[in-house]
């Protein structure tokens, strides 16, 4: 028995008939950096995701063209159901996320259909390892020093500096026997 419904058609022959997904990109492009492996937000900001994690995924979805607008020509709209990796070798550049997806094909006919979508992974600097490269683009120097015959202080200090994150406006970083010197962009990054 056919459960009836608005279209008066079976499940399998609407789904042959109509295309939840058109309209919706299945291929993007991602841009990330090598230097520093953070992913292009927008506008020059850069934001760090680990692969395969929940802020990659958002930043993904952002990207797929279709799936954000607010509702169809006839004023149907896409829901986004589900959403999960489809695992790809690291070195491939591609990520690819499987999506569920629903949208209202006829009054009170709601169809669901799960399709793939390809990101593909380019290379491109930014601002910060930009900066890096350039010869004199630093603009504050942090000098620490101490003359001790143990380096405790020292190792101290390198695990603050990597729990808190303060190695990532660092433009350089340089030691010496008796110190390290910290090269930033600007004062604000320094302080």
């Amino acid at each position: 028995a056919i459960a009836p419904n608005a279209s008066n058609t079976c499940a399998p022959c609407l789904a042959s008939n109509s295309d939840v997904t058109r309209g919706i990109s299945t291929e993007n492009m991602l841009h990330q950096c090598r230097g520093c492996q953070r992913w292009h937000v927008d506008a020059g900001k850069w934001q760090a995701c680990e692969l395969e994690s929940r802020e990659l995924m958002t930043l993904c979805l952002k990207n797929v063209s279709g799936l954000n607008k607010a509702a169809g020509p006839n004023g149907e709209k896409v829901r986004l159901i589900d959403a999960s990796w489809i695992w790809t070798e690291p070195h491939s550049m591609r990520l690819k996320l499987k999506l569920t997806i629903q949208k209202e094909v006829q009054t009170g006919t709601i169809l669901q259909q799960s399709f793939v979508v390809v990101f593909v992974v380019r290379n491109q600097q930014c601002i910060e390892c930009q900066a890096e490269f350039r010869q004199g683009s630093w603009k504050s120097l942090v000098q620490v020093r101490q003359r001790v015959g143990h380096k405790r202080t020292f190792l101290y200090l390198e695990q603050l500096i990597l729990k808190h994150g303060a190695h990532r406006g660092c433009l350089s970083i340089e030691t010496f026997r008796d110190g390290m010197d910290f090269y930033f962009p600007d004062k604000g990054k320094a302080a």
